[in-house]
């Protein structure tokens, strides 16, 4: 393994509509986050071999997380699921211009 992260894994709800408060949003689209998975996926994706230490919920959204990374050719071998814990979300809000 060329590439070994360790952080956090979250989901990010992201507006499918720019430039209004997320009180005004009609819906919202998933997408994985979290900066330490990004930066594995993205390594894995050119070619390197990475892997992923963190912990998400043992629910759905920890499972997308963990079909995402695998899906990307991480290592999630390390990525602990916790009954005890739920995967951390995220809603993000963007100004009209980004």
């Amino acid at each position: 393994m060329d590439l070994l992260c360790l952080g956090e894994l979250l989901i990010d709800f992201v507006p499918t509509v720019l430039g209004r408060k997320l009180r005004d949003v009609p819906a919202f689209e998933k997408a994985a986050g979290g900066a330490p998975g990004n930066v594995a996926c993205g390594f894995s994706r050119l070619g390197g071999s990475s892997g992923f230490i963190g912990k998400v919920g043992n629910d759905e959204f920890g499972h997308f997380l963990e079909q995402t990374l695998q899906g990307c050719g991480v290592d999630t071998s390390y990525l602990y699921k916790s009954d005890e814990a739920l995967t951390c979300l995220a809603f993000v809000s963007l100004k009209a211009d980004g």
